[in-house]
């Protein structure tokens, strides 16, 4: 028994007639009453009595009635199903992210997207943009976002957004917290949380830190974002961030943030995949999406200083 069986077996009973069923389903009616005998004999049973008027069913017929229906139905709706899958965005998905999004921008984009793309298994790794480079090279990771440029050869490099980085401390009251610029030079030495060298960020203060523009009075390394904003939070250190991590909790005055006006320092995100593992529509989507929320974000924060 296949589905074609089922199929006419189902015109036959419907239709209440062999010459009715082939016309139907556009086919002869010696070979529509053939298949019906097949049928018959291979289930050992009468699923219909035959007569002047047409066929009428059997009790067994009306009980096979009952089981092809469910069958068959079952079988068009894998079948949409499939279509289903075939027209919309599904497969898996394997993403890198640097802590900064994930904080900042992840957390606005992840629900629409799982909601809307729900044939979609997606796995999210954080680390620094060191480590995600390698990944992407090994084949661990599908794409990444990161904020320095690799060298590596074989990989796809696209500028997503930009910002500037902001100066970060202790709410001393609600007052203080209003965005004042800071030229750093101009500041006394402060005592500055910077990331370990794996993070790119730590080469670019530390470049600062040598020609002068930051004053240091004591440095403390440590890594882990949502760490570093406790520590600052409750202790009279500083640290330097980009303004997305931040920008959210700016009205909440749970810290100090102070646009840095001299030396401008920005960050770049990047994103890279393998030249041989193009992009597939849920990675495209994904970025395209992490992209505009971080371009709102910077927008968000241009709005904040007017």
């Amino acid at each position: 028994m296949d589905l074609r069986h089922i199929r006419s077996f189902i015109a036959v009973y419907e239709e209440g007639s062999i010459n009715r069923a082939a016309t139907r389903l556009n086919c002869a009616q010696p070979s529509l009453s053939l298949q019906l005998r097949n049928l018959e004999e291979s289930l050992s049973v009468q699923l219909f009595t035959r007569h002047a008027r047409g066929a009428k069913p059997t009790r067994a017929g009306q009980h096979f009635y009952n089981h092809c229906i469910s069958i068959l139905g079952e079988v068009e709706n894998a079948e949409q199903r499939m279509r289903d899958w075939a027209s919309e965005i599904a497969g898996a998905l394997t993403i890198g992210l640097i802590p900064t999004v994930t904080k900042s921008v992840l957390p606005q984009v992840l629900p629409n997207y799982t909601e809307t793309l729900p044939n979609v298994d997606i796995r999210i790794v954080e680390a620094f943009s060191g480590t995600l480079t390698d990944w992407v090279i090994s084949g661990e990771l599908d794409m990444a976002i990161i904020t320095e440029p690799p060298s590596q050869e074989g990989l796809i490099l696209r500028a997503l957004s930009s910002e500037p980085l902001v100066l970060v401390s202790k709410t001393k009251s609600e007052c203080s917290n209003k965005l004042n610029p800071v030229h750093l030079p101009n500041l006394d030495p402060i005592k500055l949380v910077i990331p370990s060298p794996q993070h790119s960020l730590r080469g670019l203060i530390e470049r600062h830190i040598r020609v002068g523009d930051i004053k240091v009075d004591r440095l403390l390394e440590m890594d882990g974002l949502f760490g570093v904003l406790e520590f600052v939070q409750n202790s009279d250190w500083s640290t330097i961030l980009p303004v997305s991590t931040v920008i959210d909790d700016i009205s909440s005055h749970k810290y100090s943030v102070n646009p840095i006006i001299k030396p401008k320092m920005i960050i770049e995100y990047y994103l890279i995949h393998q030249t041989q593992r193009p992009l597939n529509r849920a990675s495209r989507e994904l970025a395209d999406n992490l992209t505009e929320a971080l371009k709102k974000s910077a927008k968000n924060w241009e709005q904040l200083q007017k």
